[in-house]
């Protein structure tokens, strides 16, 4: 595992992520080694939804008022604005 779970980047989670959907599908591992790998990856998972939703509380969109100003709002999912 080697990192802490804070410490791990999105793009290395999804890395792992997918190491251990491809050791999953390789049909290899034993009883125990598959419900370990399984669990793991749940974990991975959970990482890169956190991830995600901490980025989307983030970002920020640009809109300009009818009088010009640029103000910041928060980014909503959908808004198609």
């Amino acid at each position: 595992m080697g990192k802490a779970e804070g410490d791990i980047s999105f793009e290395e989670a999804m890395k792992q992520l997918e190491e251990t959907v491809d050791l999953l599908e390789g049909g290899t591992l034993g009883l125990e080694e598959s419900l370990e790998a399984f669990e793991r990856g749940m974990s991975l998972v959970g990482i890169c939804q956190k991830k995600l939703e901490d980025a989307e509380t983030r970002i920020a969109k640009l809109i300009e008022t009818k009088d010009g100003r640029l103000v910041t709002e928060p980014f909503r999912v959908g808004d198609e604005s």
